[in-house]
């Protein structure tokens, strides 16, 4: 697996190399600009602080911020809540993970920011709920409870959407939602049926795009030239997929 891994940074490395766009702009044409009309200062700022009112994201980015370092899951689970959920603008973000990840590396973070948020134009986007991953990830809560501390009172059944606990077991265990923790920053459900929506607008024209032989060589991460061009010939499919299903069917490499 280590070796697996080195050939994965070379791989990342040769990317940047050919194109150092990467760093700066969508490798997808289609998706230049995307988000960056939706730019809100106080919702990179409760990101960044770990005070979106979603357990496992705050969790994770104080731990980031904390310690330089988070698995592949949660920084993917981040990355995707920042962009798909808070519809801010990838670079913002891709900047941050990189300021602080001690095994930080340019080619790979911008790349894999990329590929996350879905700005390469591939059928299927790598959505990630928050509270699916506390439930699957954390169902006694430990890892959220050390790095929100303001939660632990609460029954570890309730880290998932603590604004739905109930005020008498709020009471009883002296949380306040609202006021010890916040509520979510935006309404989950909403937000993300309005991404899709604006995100499938366009998806057909970028995934069009792949047929340029020079952008479907920059885009093609782990499948090669070949398949992007599939991608292109066939780009119907615009389907979603659950970040755990997507996660097994590219094989990328980490963020750092």
């Amino acid at each position: 697996m280590f070796v697996s891994r080195l050939f994965w940074n070379r791989h990342y490395t040769q990317k940047l190399l050919d194109w150092p766009g990467w760093l700066d702009e969508a490798v997808n044409p289609v998706y230049r600009g995307f988000n960056r009309d939706r730019h809100d200062p106080d919702l990179v700022a409760a990101w960044k602080r770990g005070e979106t009112g979603f357990p496992m994201v705050d969790a994770s980015m104080r731990c980031l911020r904390e310690t330089g370092w988070l698995n592949f899951r949660m920084r993917a689970l981040c990355a995707s809540v920042y962009f798909h959920v808070l519809q801010q603008p990838w670079r913002i973000g891709a900047d941050h993970f990189y300021r602080h990840l001690i095994d930080g590396d340019a080619a790979i973070n911008y790349t894999q920011w990329q590929s996350q948020c879905g700005l390469v134009g591939r059928p299927g986007l790598r959505l990630y709920d928050p509270r699916k991953q506390v439930r699957d990830q954390d169902p006694d809560g430990e890892f959220v409870t050390r790095w929100v501390p303001e939660l632990d009172p609460l029954p570890a059944t309730y880290l998932d959407a603590p604004e739905k606990t109930p005020l008498s077991v709020q009471r009883e265990a002296g949380v306040e939602i609202g006021e010890t923790y916040p509520y979510p920053v935006v309404d989950y459900e909403a937000a993300r049926s309005e991404f899709r929506d604006r995100y499938g607008a366009v998806h057909g024209a970028a995934a069009a795009r792949l047929a340029d032989e020079a952008i479907a060589r920059r885009a093609s991460l782990s499948g090669g030239l070949g398949a992007a061009r599939s991608i292109a010939a066939d780009h119907g499919d615009d389907g979603e997929m659950d970040g755990d299903d997507r996660l097994t069917q590219t094989g990328l490499g980490d963020f750092g």
